[in-house]
């Protein structure tokens, strides 16, 4: 779900930890949570797509321990499982692993919620906190909450384009011209959270609506002959072979700033013809009972000012600050982040009307893309 490059682990070190999760939906997910059971849960949950370096979820963790039982759950970071499964990945693996479950809870792509909520591996727990979410921002049947946003955009490896007298792009139209022919790594809308969400934005700058992706398709017409054959990582950046690289505003400021520390160029650019804010979430794993006292005691907390503010700390942008008045990041949270001039263009949009196999469809059949 984050950088490829910077996550740590792979699927194996689920052998690293000895999780003695029962491979039954039994549990009273409506009771209340049993603080000295989630403590002793602690030394064995797991998750899948939140390693440490994604959006801030080491400290989550390690936060949430020692605020609430003054120990740090997260020291061995064995807790990390798959750090980079797709979200359908993710559900698949909840659904899969039913009867011996591995991992209590997974970042995913607010998009994949209604799936995971389809195939029944969600579990009907939502937090006290959720109640300072929209409804569009948690589930129905509970199970999942929004966490943070990103806001789609793209960095640019400038030594490599100004060696090559081309300027650097500001918005979405600019990647579409000539000068840019193979530079541009991008993901496949419909298959990838993040690319689905950027093309959503590509379409509203162009003039299209979250109902007709008819200017989108035209300007994919441009882009598509100027993107990469990958969506490109650090290494691929530095080498100046995908130096133009479209992801979350939090991931390309990660980028960036390693790369500012080998003294290598970059430039993030949040498109100034528009983008938007795109929701992740955080999904319970109604399969894993054996870890149910400290689902339920995190999910409340990464909604709390707490762990609202530890995303902001990363660069990322904690959900209440885009749907919750009550809430407001403290400045010394902010450090990392883009000047707020930079989202003068950036809209909220109803996420529920972003149907992935539409987008897909529009992409690979309308478009040309590839599926």
């Amino acid at each position: 779900m984050g950088i490829a490059s910077a996550r740590l682990f792979a699927l194996g070190a689920a052998a690293m930890i000895a999780v003695t999760a029962c491979g039954s939906s039994s549990g009273d997910w409506k009771a209340a949570a049993d603080a000295a059971k989630a403590k002793d849960q602690a030394k064995t949950v797991a998750t899948y797509g939140a390693p440490d370096d994604w959006a801030n979820y080491g400290q989550q963790f390690t936060q949430f321990c020692q605020t609430t039982w003054q120990v740090d759950c997260n020291t061995d970071h064995a807790r990390s499982l798959g750090p980079d499964m797709s979200s359908a990945e993710e559900i698949t693996a909840f659904d899969a692993e039913k009867n011996a479950p591995k991992a209590a809870l997974a970042d995913i792509g607010i998009l994949f919620a209604g799936a995971a909520d389809a195939k029944g591996v969600l579990a009907p727990f939502t937090p006290a906190n959720a109640a300072k979410l929209p409804a569009t921002m948690k589930g129905a049947n509970g199970g999942w909450i929004a966490t943070f946003v990103g806001v789609p955009g793209y960095v640019v490896n400038t030594d490599f384009l100004k060696s090559k007298g081309i300027a650097v792009p500001t918005t979405w139209a600019d990647l579409g011209k000539p000068e840019y022919k193979g530079l541009v790594g991008f993901g496949k809308p419909g298959s990838s959270g993040t690319a689905t969400m950027a093309f959503v934005a590509m379409n509203l700058a162009a003039g299209g609506t979250l109902d007709d992706y008819a200017k989108g398709v035209e300007y994919a017409k441009l882009l598509i002959p100027n993107l990469a054959s990958s969506e490109g990582n650090a290494d691929t950046f530095e080498k100046g072979e995908v130096p133009i690289q479209i992801k979350y505003d939090f991931n390309l400021i990660a980028l960036a700033n390693a790369e500012k520390a080998k003294n290598i160029g970059a430039q993030v650019v949040i498109p100034t013809d528009g983008s938007i804010y795109a929701p992740s979430a955080i999904i319970a794993n109604k399969y894993d009972t054996a870890h149910m006292d400290f689902t339920k005691l995190f999910l409340d907390w990464i909604l709390s000012d707490q762990g609202q503010t530890i995303f902001a700390k990363f660069g990322a942008r904690p959900i209440r600050s885009i749907v919750d008045s009550s809430y407001t990041v403290p400045a010394d949270a902010k450090t990392l982040w883009l000047p707020d001039d930079q989202y003068k263009q950036v809209q909220v949009v109803d996420t529920a009307k972003i149907d992935l196999a539409k987008i897909k469809d529009i992409w690979v059949n309308q478009a040309g893309g590839a599926g």
